[in-house]
């Protein structure tokens, strides 16, 4: 039952089952509120009504109370202190009249200040006259006995008014907080469309992904597979044992130096010491043999050779004598033999060889073809996996909301029908 048919005694009308769609229901809210309280203005009209009557007496109750005359043989000093107190609460009389004003057009809030105000000013006057009224009832009783009446049926009123309003304005706020609810059911409805949208935009740039993918990884099947390709592996190939080849005959090179490493050690220690210098070409040559000894075949080996020999024979390197007997050994067989001329031109001929396979190579593009599909596939995978994780963010998302707006409905129908008290169904 309505609230305003409580205040007015209005028998309840057979229940009708309603049935309202969510954007119809805002509108329902104003509608039901207006017919409540326009319900109820004729109730409030009334109490102005009777509340303009009173206050339209008070003047009559200050001229009857500054009219009277003390009791019978009241003292001189006891009427003056009277007199005084007759003052007081004509002000505070006067103080009712202005503060206390009704309205002809109003609102509820119009209505609920207005009780406040009212509350107020009654309260203000009540203590302001207390200590007042105790001199005026022993003074002028029939005049305290109407200032009394007065204000009790002021305070009265404006309590009933104030009761019935403040339970309107409840109301009111029901109503308010019900159609917040619809407002905050709404955007999730806005959210939870946009996050099917956003979630149908992730699937379809995965989608898109996936097949980028695998169009990538078809052209890497097909590059492999193709006759350039094999031909670039068997370029590959030729570079490795072109390369092993060039390594076994730097070792083959540095080997062959090896017997005479102490020879040339000494040879450097001296030269630093200031023993024996050497000169800048043949301190050139010995750093090459010593750090890189394929690079010393390129020089002027003989007059290298030719320098050592002597050093060796005078013992002026400081050898024990079968160290330079197997020394000089080794020295002749460098200087009688091909090997090291040898070597180095087999050296020469395989890194020729490795530069124009290499050059080959690199005049194709199909590794460096194979090189970005790779590194496209390895970016597009990574991507991937990113999206796909957004798209489980958004889903949960999704999900959440989805479980917020199905208790939310329930609540609103529940809601609903405890504040209209009416069979009402929400059809979502």
């Amino acid at each position: 039952m309505r609230l305003i048919d409580k205040i007015i005694g209005k028998k309840p009308k057979e229940e009708v089952s309603i049935r309202l769609k969510p954007n119809e229901l805002l509108q329902f809210i104003s509608d039901e509120y207006e017919k409540e309280f326009n319900g109820f203005k004729p109730f409030i009209h009334k109490k102005y009504k009777e509340i303009n009557a009173i206050l339209a007496d008070i003047p009559e109750v200050i001229n009857s109370l500054l009219a009277a005359d003390a009791l019978e043989h009241t003292s001189k000093r006891v009427e003056k202190v009277g007199d005084a107190n007759k003052e007081n609460i004509v002000n505070n009389l006067r103080f009712i009249i202005e503060k206390i004003k009704t309205y002809e057009e109003f609102s509820l809030d119009d209505t609920f200040n207005f009780c406040i105000n009212a509350k107020s000013a009654l309260k203000t006057v009540l203590e302001n006259t207390h200590r007042s009224q105790l001199y005026i009832r022993a003074i002028y009783p029939e005049e305290a006995q109407k200032i009394v009446s007065t204000l009790s049926k002021l305070e009265d009123n404006v309590d009933e008014l104030f009761i019935h309003v403040r339970d309107i304005k409840m109301r009111k706020d029901s109503f308010d907080k019900f159609s917040n609810e619809i407002e905050n059911y709404k955007r999730m409805q806005v959210q939870i469309q946009e996050s099917h949208k956003k979630i149908k935009h992730i699937e379809s740039k995965i989608d898109s992904m996936k097949k980028n993918i695998h169009d990538s990884k078809e052209k890497l099947n097909e590059l492999e597979n193709s006759q350039e390709f094999e031909r670039a592996k068997q370029f590959e190939s030729e570079i490795n044992i072109l390369k092993e080849k060039i390594s076994d005959i730097d070792h083959n090179i540095q080997r062959l130096f090896t017997p005479l490493s102490k020879v040339f050690s000494r040879m450097k220690k001296q030269d630093m010491s200031g023993i024996c210098l050497l000169s800048p070409e043949h301190r050139q040559i010995l750093e090459k043999i010593l750090y890189d000894p394929t690079s010393a075949l390129e020089d002027d080996m003989d007059s290298f050779f030719a320098g050592i020999r002597p050093r060796i024979e005078n013992g002026s390197l400081g050898l024990k004598d079968q160290m330079c007997e197997k020394a000089l050994q080794h020295l002749d067989k460098l200087c009688n033999s091909k090997e090291l001329s040898s070597q180095r031109e087999k050296r020469k001929e395989y890194s020729l060889k490795l530069k124009n396979v290499t050059d080959e190579l690199n005049s194709l593009n199909i590794y460096r073809n194979k090189e970005q599909l790779m590194q496209q596939i390895s970016r597009d995978e990574h991507m991937l996996k990113i999206i796909e994780g957004d798209l489980n963010t958004e889903k949960k998302h999704l999900h959440t909301l989805t479980e917020e707006s199905e208790l939310l409905e329930s609540g609103l129908n529940m809601e609903i029908k405890g504040l209209f008290e009416k069979d009402i169904e929400i059809e979502y």
